[in-house]
């Protein structure tokens, strides 16, 4: 019994350690039943014509930045990357930690602190990395649309490939305004 749980754990996807080598952030333990993000009608989120899923409710696993998380969907574990955004590194490996990387993983953990995050999708679904491309929610609100707060917020810049740009006007206006109100990076890094 317990090599076969030693077993599953060794048999686990392991994100990458963060800079001070305890791990990813853990995201929490909601979602139990019950749970307001379960009961949204995936039809009123923002979607895209010939999306390459369908919208799916999502368990969020870990979060290694501001922009990728592993989340368990039902295609199994997947690491998600956030469509038309790009947050600054956290300095895993051989990089080098930006400045407002480590807000920009505190906010999306917070934000995604319930464990459960709705996953709507463009055209191309995988990116160059295998990562699963994809827009996040955490409600029904403006404000719930992840990749809009980040901007918002001052913890992301606009990063659009094509095709998947469904978004890109109304993400580069929450950048301008974000810029313009020197929040978050905008205001501490000097950018």
């Amino acid at each position: 019994m317990i090599l076969l749980v030693l077993a599953a754990l060794a048999c686990r996807p392991m994100p990458p350690e963060d800079d001070t080598g305890d791990g990813v952030v853990d995201p929490g333990d909601g979602g139990q039943p019950g749970s307001t993000l379960a009961d949204i009608d995936p039809s009123v989120l923002p979607q895209v014509d010939g999306a390459c899923r369908a919208p799916e409710l999502a368990r969020v696993d870990y979060v290694v930045d501001g922009d990728t998380i592993y989340a368990t969907t039902s295609q199994g574990s997947e690491k998600i990357r956030f469509i038309g955004v790009n947050t600054p590194e956290m300095g895993y490996g051989d990089a080098e930690q930006e400045c407002y990387g480590p807000e920009a993983m505190a906010f999306t953990a917070e934000r995604l602190q319930g464990g459960e995050v709705w996953l709507t999708f463009d055209k191309d679904c995988l990116d160059p990395y295998d990562r699963t491309l994809a827009y996040l929610f955490v409600g029904t609100r403006d404000e719930d649309f992840l990749q809009r707060a980040l901007l918002r917020g001052g913890y992301a810049e606009v990063m659009i490939y094509e095709p998947n740009d469904a978004f890109e006007d109304l993400f580069r206006d929450d950048l301008a305004d974000a810029q313009h109100e020197s929040a978050g990076m905008w205001g501490a890094c000097g950018g």
